[in-house]
């Protein structure tokens, strides 16, 4: 079970508040101890355990945003009654995706640029600044305005430059709404659309006054949007001397879309060679002729491309 210790510092002062999606959150340097017992009772399999936690959400026992801290001084905070994230994951989350990515960009002699699309509240970023030193420079876009103060606030405790971004990508310009599948109402699954009363600024990164000088990492999680992502980025990945791409594959939204996952990386291979891995099973080949989910039979996995 995670300990208090494993996650607080003693320098987050409890006075503080962020409010999220009209939630005031207090500071915490440890997890709820509600929290931590509803987890323990998980872990050991003891009943009751799912039950507490709900209870204790939805009292607002959990309006707590607990700060954890990665190696070589990354900091996040992350809200305790959050459903998407499991506190008791946050050390190890995603771990096999930057496993698979910080030896290869480490490897850069040059410094490189994230490019974080749908950046939520900035967990992937502190995590792949935290593993990967060569990492200078972040820009995070995230549309959701629930999702965006926290993310703004998260990005400041990063020790590289930088910025938040409250709009989503894709490849036009103008402005677009957020909506929700069917099967699912959480924030993560939502996904934009063009729309003229939308009030969401929507940008291709081809159009951004990007900084220049650095090599590339994109992380696209935009829940089935990912090949407009590329589609309006082509001149920035086509002129950087090399680059990384890692988007989301997700079964629901490819049977929503219809939009194949390796469209993307057949795609990215029209700019340049690239070598292509699944973060999950990275030895497994994979077959550019054959539909993804016929390959992989898992719900969700990571495709990460890495130009040659």
């Amino acid at each position: 079970m995670l300990a208090a210790k494993d996650c607080g510092v003693t320098d987050f002062p409890r006075r503080v508040t962020v409010s999220d999606g009209g939630v005031r959150y207090k500071a915490t340097d440890s997890i709820p101890p509600i929290l931590r017992l509803a987890l323990f009772m998980q872990q050991k399999g003891i009943r009751g355990g799912y039950r507490l936690e709900e209870m204790a959400r939805a009292r607002g026992w959990l309006n707590y945003l607990v700060r954890f801290r990665l190696p070589n001084g990354v900091r996040i905070d992350i809200p305790a009654d959050s459903e998407s994230y499991r506190l008791g994951n946050i050390l190890t989350y995603e771990s096999s995706l930057f496993r698979l990515l910080a030896p290869r960009i480490m490897e850069s002699d040059r410094p490189v640029l994230l490019l974080d699309c749908g950046a939520d509240i900035g967990l992937f970023s502190a995590h792949m600044v935290s593993a990967c030193a060569r990492i200078k420079r972040l820009i995070a876009f995230e549309p959701n305005s629930r999702s965006f103060p926290l993310l703004q606030s998260n990005l400041k405790l990063l020790p590289v430059y930088s910025e938040a971004r409250n709009m989503a990508v894709a490849d036009f310009n103008g402005m677009g709404e957020l909506r929700y599948p069917p099967h699912d109402s959480d924030d993560h699954a939502a996904f934009i659309v063009p729309s003229d009363e939308g009030g969401i600024q929507v940008v291709r990164i081809d159009d951004l006054d990007l900084p220049q000088g650095y090599r590339i990492l994109m992380k696209i999680d935009v829940e089935g949007g990912e090949l407009a992502v590329v589609n309006g980025a082509r001149d920035v990945l086509s002129s950087c001397d090399r680059f990384v791409v890692v988007f989301e594959a997700h079964r629901e939204q490819v049977r929503r879309t219809g939009i194949d996952p390796l469209k993307v990386v057949s795609f990215l291979e029209t700019i340049r060679p690239c070598s292509r891995f699944v973060a999950e099973d990275p030895d497994r080949e994979i077959d550019p002729e054959r539909p993804f989910f016929e390959q992989f039979p898992g719900r969700v996995y990571n495709i990460c491309v890495f130009s040659e």
